[in-house]
């Protein structure tokens, strides 16, 4: 009996042990079969991870090739922009220079414009002038009236000179009637005998030295028009030649 409880005993230990035995594995295997799972799993996440690194690596190396490129391109643009500089710099140097030059030469040609018109102007007097002293080359009538009419086209022409000369002719024209009327005052020689000459002798002298005040101004006024003519002729002439000179 006692041996038979402990061949019990021993098929139960045994029993149980084998039933631990297959639980053990089927724990074992159960556990393998998740740690393989997982270790798949990891495995895949691992690819997946090295998958993402390269490509990230590759981004990396795409962002660095990029910003080289955008550096290097960054350094070109610079120094483009550093030459266009210079030649904007040039240009405004030589812009400046042209500016300059072309002021200069508006400065010039003002004034040569403006010397042009001045021997316009002095040129004009010029030929007033001529045309004065060709008139007055020509000897008054001898008339009253004909003077008159020739101190009159004297004073027209006169003011186109000079209108300061206008007040010499004026003296000459308020004079004439003064003048002519002791002109026609004038001892008449009858005849050329000695009798004859010995009667109007003193009659000449008289008339001559007894002559009115505006006699003398007339005469005085007619050759100081004269001579005002000529200074203003070369007046004239001297400011053509200030000009040409300037």
């Amino acid at each position: 009996m006692k041996t038979f409880l402990v061949a019990v005993v021993v098929v139960s230990l045994f029993a149980g042990a084998a039933a631990a035995a297959v639980a053990y594995s089927f724990v074992l295997g159960e556990t393998e079969a998740r740690y393989q799972k997982l270790l798949d799993d990891m495995r895949a996440e691992n690819l997946e991870l090295q998958s993402r690194l390269s490509e990230a690596e590759n981004t990396v190396n795409r962002l660095r090739s990029d910003l080289s490129s955008l550096q290097t391109s960054l350094q070109t643009a610079e120094n483009r922009a550093q030459q266009f500089s210079e030649r904007i710099n040039l240009l405004e140097n030589r812009l400046n220079q042209l500016s300059s030059q072309l002021e200069a030469a508006n400065t010039e040609l003002k004034n040569l414009r403006s010397s042009m018109e001045s021997i316009k102007n002095v040129m004009a007097l010029l030929e007033n002038d001529r045309v004065l002293i060709s008139w007055l080359r020509s000897e008054p009538p001898g008339t009253r009236e004909g003077d008159r009419e020739y101190w009159n086209e004297t004073r027209a022409l006169a003011v186109k000179s000079d209108p300061n000369l206008v007040l010499t002719v004026d003296k000459i024209l308020d004079n004439l009637d003064l003048y002519y009327d002791w002109v026609e005052q004038f001892p008449q020689l009858t005849d050329v005998t000695r009798d004859e000459l010995i009667r109007w002798c003193p009659l000449y002298i008289d008339w001559l030295l007894n002559a009115p005040p505006g006699v003398e101004e007339y005469n005085n006024a007619v050759n100081q028009l004269r001579e005002e003519i000529l200074l203003t002729v070369i007046a004239h002439i001297d400011s053509l030649s200030r000009v040409l000179e300037g």
